[in-house]
């Protein structure tokens, strides 16, 4: 074939003209490709990321409550809500405890800031200039502190005893440490911390003694004498204070409840006082005022005001009544403690306290859902006066309702017992829709607020459990009082077989109509598993039952005296009397795993076994369900908690009674 057949062409003519074709050909099909994909991942990522969910629906499932509504009716006024729950009409009248007190005392003593103080006195129908305090309350701590800055001479005798019982202790190789007399050893001493000093003189018995206790004393007395007949009212509300002009429950301030726990401080001190004293009918008087104010701090509340009112309780619990052995209380006494404990204000719930938590996420949630970004407020800022995720978090689609109906069924949940943590265990894989975003945002909230409020349930079985033992405790002393020994761990038929515990024979001193019935029913002179006497076996006395083992068989007690030849209770069916025993002795002490019927008069804990420790894998070990130690009850009447890492031979002392200090 001949050249001539194909036309010529330059080099460049060779190349360019047929890559021009072939690009001109396909340029306009791949655009197209591009931008067909680009648009359907900008939709996708719009649909899944940006898309806001529909409008949240106010109802049961979704916003808890559905009035009242904020005046543009779109959502619900919790903080409204709040208020008409927590102050009843009597907030500002004579019939509530806490603003006789804040009329006479003035207060809180937290805080003094004009703007918080005018709204707080306003609560209680008050006002903060006119209505001046015409009398002063200081804790126990704090007179210590300032009369030792004023007057340091007064303190010339206590630092030179304190000195002389380091060196005594130094030469019996028993030195005590700073912490418990409040001065460094003798041979660095430099200073004298009154704080320190108050803390180790607190519980002591010699607490009368002490010259500036009594000075304490004169100048509280009339506060704490107002204190008691305020706690008797039937309302004690101490007002919340919000900043500025919030309307939001999760900005409310709560500046009153440590006040309140101070004059409980107070009122303790006073009581162990009496009771060195001979004072019994002031010293109960002091001690029930304390659980009062307790249980009124936590009606209605929020945990924390809770959390605060138990602490109260706990104090009120530790305090002794028998602790001078030749001033006890007699049986009148007795049974008038023993009534104003039966007769306390209802404690609230905990889930009168989950209730009110509740409200206040769900305030907060509707907070962030108006302004997302108002979540973030204080975020270290990165550019101008906003973080990034200011920019961010407002772009990013939730479905409010999701979000509302997972946390609301959390708490439903809890409260109902059948809450599964690990269904709310936050996977961030789910990021990539809408409804698991959303579902994801949720669980988040969760796994860091529910768990706390599982811990707060378990405070209020221990403050029960520490209740039940009180009670206990106080029935063994007016058995006491009656028969001039206590119970004894069991009784005996004429063949020495076991025939009733010391449970059944305390049945008739609680001050309980349905227990004492029950008491009539049994047959004293028949075994605790006869035939008639089998039938109460299965009864469950709430009296005898640790709230915080409710997996107990019905019929089982998680509360057991420890036996030995030289302790309060034996094995040879015989009362033992007080007096040759010291007041520092375990009286009535909790066990975990080995529960018994309540009625079984032969499985008590014994003496060896006590003395290996609490939670010891024993047969017979002392225990609780409550995290780190268990329960006590003591011979000077007080109930107190003991760590299980407390050390073995000052537990040892305790069991015996042979201990100097109280625990």
């Amino acid at each position: 074939m001949s050249n001539d057949t194909f036309p010529k062409m330059t080099p460049e003519e060779n190349v360019k003209p047929t890559c021009s074709v072939v690009w001109s050909e396909y340029r306009p099909g791949c655009w197209t490709y591009f931008c067909v994909i680009a648009f359907a991942l900008i939709v996708l990522v719009w649909f899944n990321i940006f898309r806001s969910g529909p409008p949240l629906r106010i109802a049961k499932d979704t916003t808890y409550i559905t009035e009242p509504l904020t005046p543009d009716g779109r959502y619900v006024d919790y903080f409204a809500d709040f208020e008409r729950r927590y102050y009843p009409p009597e907030t500002a009248t004579d019939d509530n405890g806490y603003r006789m007190v804040i009329r006479v005392i003035g207060g809180p003593l937290e805080t003094s800031a004009p703007e918080y103080m005018q709204g707080f006195y306003e609560k209680l129908g008050l006002d903060y200039i006119r209505d001046k305090p015409t009398m002063t309350y200081i804790t126990p701590e704090d007179f210590f502190k300032n009369r030792y800055i004023l007057h340091p001479e007064e303190f010339e005798d206590i630092i030179a005893m304190e000195k002389s019982k380091l060196l005594v202790g130094e030469e019996e190789g028993e030195e005590e440490t700073e912490e418990e007399t409040g001065m460094l050893p003798s041979s660095t001493i430099v200073s004298f911390d009154p704080s320190k000093y108050w803390q180790s003189l607190s519980n002591s018995q010699e607490l009368h003694k002490n010259i500036i206790v009594q000075k304490w004393l004169e100048a509280n007395n009339a506060a704490l004498d107002l204190v008691v007949e305020a706690s008797k009212k039937p309302f004690f509300v101490v007002p919340v204070v919000v900043p500025g002009d919030a309307t939001n429950m999760y900005n409310i301030l709560l500046p009153g409840l440590q006040g309140v726990r101070s004059f409980v401080r107070g009122l303790q001190t006073r009581a162990t006082i009496r009771v060195s004293e001979g004072n019994i009918d002031g010293a109960i008087e002091d001690i029930l005022a304390c659980y009062r104010l307790g249980r009124h701090l936590g009606r209605p509340s929020f945990i924390v005001q809770q959390l605060v009112g138990v602490a109260c309780e706990g104090i009120a619990h530790s305090v002794a009544y028998n602790g001078n052995l030749t001033t006890k209380a007699n049986t009148e006494q007795l049974e008038h403690l023993r009534d104003g404990l039966n007769n306390l204000p209802p404690r609230a719930t905990w889930q009168d306290g989950v209730e009110m938590e509740r409200l206040a996420l769900l305030d907060m949630l509707t907070a962030i859902m108006k302004d997302p970004s108002s979540m973030f407020t204080g975020f270290p800022y990165s550019r101008g006066d906003k973080a990034p995720v200011d920019y961010i978090l407002p772009l990013i689609g939730l479905d409010w309702n999701v979000i509302f109906e997972r946390v609301n069924r959390a708490y439903d949940e809890m409260i109902a017992g059948t809450l599964d943590p690990t269904r709310y265990t936050p996977d961030f894989v789910r990021l990539l829709t809408l409804e698991a975003r959303s579902r994801l945002a949720a669980d988040i909230l969760i796994s860091m607020l529910l768990p706390a409020t599982g811990a707060f349930q378990e405070a209020i079985r221990r403050i029960d459990c520490t209740m039940n033992m009180k009670r206990i405790v106080l029935a063994m002393h007016l058995y006491e009082r009656e028969y001039g020994t206590l119970p004894p761990a069991l009784t005996l038929d004429a063949n020495g077989k076991p025939l009733h515990g010391w449970r059944t024979l305390l049945l008739p001193y609680f001050g309980d109509e349905e227990l004492a019935d029950l008491y009539a029913q049994i047959r004293l002179d028949e075994p605790w598993d006869s035939g008639h006497n089998r039938q109460f076996h299965t009864r469950n006395l709430d009296i005898y039952r640790c709230p915080s083992n409710p997996s107990m068989p019905d019929g089982h007690t998680s509360y057991s005296v420890i036996v030995g030849d030289e302790l309060l209770f034996t094995n040879g069916g015989e009362g033992q009397k007080f007096g040759e025993h010291g007041p520092n002795i375990l009286m009535l002490a909790e066990r975990k795993n080995d529960t018994v019927c309540w009625m079984q008069p032969d499985a008590e804990i014994l003496q060896t076994d006590a003395e290996l420790g609490i939670s010891h894998s024993s047969p017979t070990s002392i225990g609780s369900n409550h995290t780190g130690g268990a329960n006590f009850g003591l011979l000077d009447g007080g109930v107190t908690f003991i760590s299980e890492t407390i050390d073995n031979a000052t537990f040892v002392e305790l069991v015996r009674g042979t201990a100097k200090k109280r625990p």
